[in-house]
């Protein structure tokens, strides 16, 4: 008698280390399309991870197009490093009408050029749903934006939504610290630089995680410059909201937790919550 036994599923890694990385949602259910620079395309990958070889920092880029209304893509970061600040570009950004859920296992480091957040997903009249999660409870992120863009959430001008269900999550605005006068505008978490007069809302949902967040000229968790936050918490630890002032200049920074500088808050702080 012969027995056929079913091979094991494994989720398939991609390294990042090959080059730029575009996802978006597979034809079939729960699987994604995979294209990266030199390599075949993937048309229904299962599980997808993004990962490095090496622990040393790659400029290669992640793109999520979660493109139609009603396309889910799931990605998994896992022990991620990117540093795309060379290339002005975000390190990983998520884009469409869909929702995306992006899964955290082990320590992922994202760092972006000017005018893009670390992570970025800039909210439009039709922009889908980003959740940043970690199931395993194994993962954490650091993520940093370039000049004028939120550490998470949206880049220069732009509106960002973000909603983070669990993690060991660090975000930090952009800034050109370092120099005689620091400047930026973004918030840790939520929107990008509004200074422009246009974009830079936040709006951030928190109901689980970790979560240490820094603005400069933005909300620590909240809205950008010049513009609003709108952020609801109901779970999850706080360990710290700021918002860092320019040096030598007179102007502050923003809230803690709402609005950015010269912007409003409308904040929820309820349930099992701690700040």
């Amino acid at each position: 008698m012969l027995t056929t036994l079913a091979a094991p599923a494994f989720a398939k890694e991609w390294y990042i280390e090959d080059g730029d990385i575009v996802i978006s949602a597979g034809t079939e259910t729960g699987t994604n399309k995979v294209t990266q620079t030199g390599k075949e395309t993937v048309n229904n990958d299962k599980d997808t991870v993004i990962t490095n070889r090496e622990k040393n920092a790659s400029s290669n880029t992640v793109t999520i197009e979660a493109e139609n209304k009603g396309d889910k893509v799931e990605v998994t970061l896992k022990d991620l490093n990117i540093d795309a600040s060379s290339r002005s570009e975000a390190a990983v950004s998520v884009t469409g009408k869909g929702d995306t859920n992006i899964e955290l296992d082990g320590d992922n480091e994202l760092k972006s050029g000017a005018d893009h957040a670390g992570l970025e997903h800039n909210k439009t009249d039709t922009s889908g749903k980003l959740t940043i999660q970690d199931k395993n409870k194994n993962g954490s992120l650091d993520a940093t934006g370039g000049l004028h863009g939120a550490g998470i959430g949206g880049g220069n001008a732009q509106n960002g939504q973000v909603t983070i269900t669990g993690g060991d999550i660090t975000a930090t605005a952009g800034s050109t610290a370092g120099i005689h006068q620091t400047l930026g505008g973004g918030a840790g978490i939520g929107g990008g630089d509004g200074g422009a007069g246009k974009g830079g809302n936040g709006d951030v949902e928190i109901t689980g995680g970790t979560i240490t967040a820094t603005g400069v000229y933005g909300a620590g968790i909240g809205g950008g410059r010049s513009a609003d936050g709108d952020v609801t918490i109901s779970g999850g630890t706080i360990k710290k909201a700021t918002s860092v002032f320019p040096d030598n200049a007179s102007q502050p920074g923003g809230a803690g937790i709402g609005g950015g500088y010269a912007g409003n808050g409308n904040i929820i702080i309820k349930d099992d919550a701690v700040v």
